[in-house]
């Protein structure tokens, strides 16, 4: 008894400890809990103080059209976003007495209404198809945060380049990725012997570059109608329509500064002494007009003689670079409304549309000899590289109305030409050495910082550059300069000025544009080649091309053997140092690589050189012709 007794009390004992534990336990993690809660609602009440002055607010936002203008299309523009978003100093007008400014948003989002909404787009960004599909179903504000256009193009550009496809552009990106998705749903349900005539079909429609019209549109599949809501309001929404839909100043368009020379006036001479060695823009006019090219290319003529060729487009504000028909690139252009749209770049037309070139390269060495490969001067001297051997220097560009591209400058100290075949362009230069108002690039060039769009700049910084342009103060050697080209008209671009271009018709622009070496820069190059070699673009992901290491050493070789009279020029203006502002070298002792002088390089700085023409989504992947700006 006395031993099942001292076993009984133990046990309580033991029991009624566990209990005290337990209990002093659950009153800790009570106490735990209760303060997570009421740092929960801190949280969500200073989210809620802040509304007004943050989580729909975007401090960047550029200025909206004047008040006083009462055009149509700005007042398309100020209250024409497809979903009802206003700007977001538009809650302090909010006519619902019943409701606060952010009742749409908060109880949209619930405990992520203390997020601001480039979180919450951030956050989407992860989503699938199927999951964004059930978050814009969830509330009112969730339906235009995740009907945000940037969404569903990343969603299609990465489904498009996993299956190493094409773009299949309808309308919308969203409903570019749905019509695919129900197409992918619709064929997996199919029977074998329908299956096998639709891959008939389908082989047939890849052969003529138009998978589009290989059949109806699934029964699955309904074209997306926005619906417009009422209290949205979100500088981040809005900002994105307002940067596409701006209405086109006409000041902008005002100002012509860059010297017009008729083609009939401009000698070699002329061109080489004046322009090119003088490194200053000229519009030749005259130049283009009886080109094929010119009167032949437009929308349709570019479709039928692009069959079966795909097109690379890029845009700094995507994730990867993707690839269109022509047809399918054409679509986009009519439906596109993205800040920075993606935009037809391509190096690779030459091999896979060759006669496309019969458009123009006869008629531009019988119209413009002095830029032609054999002109006398020395012109396009990589051409003695070899065609497959040079970096990348022809592209044809394509875009809609408003795009273009954001400031840079031309790789590898290259000078170009840049021929509008269809619609005109507007373009805006700064001289080398002098950064344009919004554009920082980094010490040594690697990086820059500017607006996402070109819309951006325009809306935002147009006032100081007008200020720049105009002030008595602004020496002459600073000075931008700006001009309108058009079809008939040839754009000469010398190297180291940075330029931005607009385009400024509805339906398609088209253009043609070559960077090249001549003996004007030759020096610059040279230098450039040895001192810059991690910034030489062109020829990274190309196996036939020659490394960026060898490239000044195999320039060197070609011209000792075919033009040794310019090599030795070259290597005289080199030893001078840069010819051009862009570029500047520190040193301080020890060996420079650039002159052979015994020197060693403390620092050196460039502009921003190698973001400027470089395949889309870097060199080194491999793949297709392009043009990403790092930018835009």
């Amino acid at each position: 008894n006395e031993s099942s007794s001292s076993a009984t009390t133990t046990t309580t004992t033991t029991t009624s400890k566990k209990r005290s534990l337990t209990k002093s336990g659950g009153t800790s993690s009570r106490k735990k809990n209760k303060a997570l809660l009421k740092r929960r609602r801190e949280i969500e009440r200073e989210a809620a103080a802040r509304t007004l002055n943050a989580n729909g607010r975007c401090p960047d936002l550029p200025p909206l059209p004047a008040s006083s203008s009462t055009s149509d299309a700005s007042l398309g523009t100020l209250f024409g976003h497809p979903y009802g978003a206003l700007p977001h100093g538009n809650a302090l007008a909010h006519s619902d007495a019943a409701t606060s400014p952010d009742h749409v948003r908060s109880t949209g989002l619930g405990i992520l209404r203390c997020l601001n909404d480039e979180q919450i787009l951030t956050l989407l960004s992860f989503l699938t198809g199927a999951d964004l599909g059930r978050w814009v179903q969830s509330s009112r504000f969730a339906y235009v945060a995740g009907h945000h256009d940037e969404l569903w193009r990343d969603l299609a550009l990465r489904s498009a380049d996993a299956e190493k496809r094409s773009i299949e552009f309808h309308s919308k990106w969203r409903d570019t990725y749905v019509l695919h998705a129900c197409r992918v749903i619709e064929k997996a349900e199919e029977t074998p012997s329908s299956t096998e005539a639709e891959e008939k079909s389908s082989k047939e429609d890849v052969e003529k570059g138009e998978a589009e019209s290989s059949s109806a549109l699934p029964g699955l599949f309904f074209p997306h109608k926005p619906i417009t809501v009422s209290g949205i309001y979100s500088d981040t929404f809005y900002r994105s329509w307002l940067c596409r839909s701006f209405e086109l100043n006409p000041s902008w368009l005002s100002t012509e500064t860059i010297d017009r020379v008729d083609a009939s006036n401009m000698s070699s001479e002329r061109f080489v002494n004046d322009y090119e060695i003088a490194n200053k823009p000229v519009i030749i006019y005259n130049a283009t007009t009886n080109w094929p090219a010119t009167q032949k290319w437009n929308r349709q003529y570019l479709i039928d003689q692009t069959q079966g060729a795909a097109f690379r487009a890029t845009s700094g504000a995507a994730p990867l670079p993707s690839l269109f028909t022509m047809s399918s690139y054409a679509k986009y252009c009519d439906g596109a409304a993205e800040e920075a749209p993606l935009y037809l770049f391509d190096r690779t037309f030459t091999q896979t549309v060759p006669h496309l070139l019969d458009d123009f390269v006869p008629s531009l060495k019988n119209t413009l000899p002095y830029l032609s490969q054999d002109a006398p001067h020395g012109h396009d001297l990589f051409s003695l590289l070899g065609e497959g051997r040079r970096p990348d220097y022809r592209w044809i560009i394509v875009g809609p109305k408003r795009s273009g591209s954001s400031f840079h400058i031309d790789p590898n100290c290259t000078h170009a030409w840049n021929i509008p075949v269809v619609g005109r362009k507007r373009w805006i230069f700064y001289p080398p050495g002098v950064n344009p108002p919004g554009v920082y690039p980094s010490a040594n060039g690697d990086d820059v910082t500017m607006p996402i769009s070109i819309g951006e700049w325009f809306l935002t910084y147009w006032d100081e550059h007008c200020r720049r342009r105009d002030s008595p103060s602004t020496p002459p050697e600073e000075r931008p300069l700006e001009c309108t080209v058009s079809p008939g008209e040839i754009l000469f671009v010398p190297h180291g000025w940075w330029h931005t271009v607009l385009n400024l018709d509805d339906g398609l622009s088209v253009a043609l544009t070559q960077n090249y070496v001549s003996s004007s820069n030759l020096g610059d190059v040279l230098r450039f080649l040895d001192s810059r070699v991690g910034q030489i673009s062109g020829c990274r992901d190309r196996q036939e091309a020659i490394k960026p290491e060898d490239l000044g050493t195999e320039l060197r070789k070609v011209l000792s053997e075919k033009r040794p009279e310019l090599l030795q020029k070259g290597e005289e203006a080199k030893t001078k140092g840069w010819s051009c502002k862009a570029w500047t070298d520190y040193i301080d002792g020890g060996v420079d690589g650039c002159d052979g002088v015994t020197k060693k390089r403390k620092k050196e700085s460039s502009s921003i050189l190698d973001k400027a023409k470089e395949t889309g989504g870097g060199e080194g992947n491999g793949d297709g012709g392009g043009f990403s700006f790092g930018f835009m």
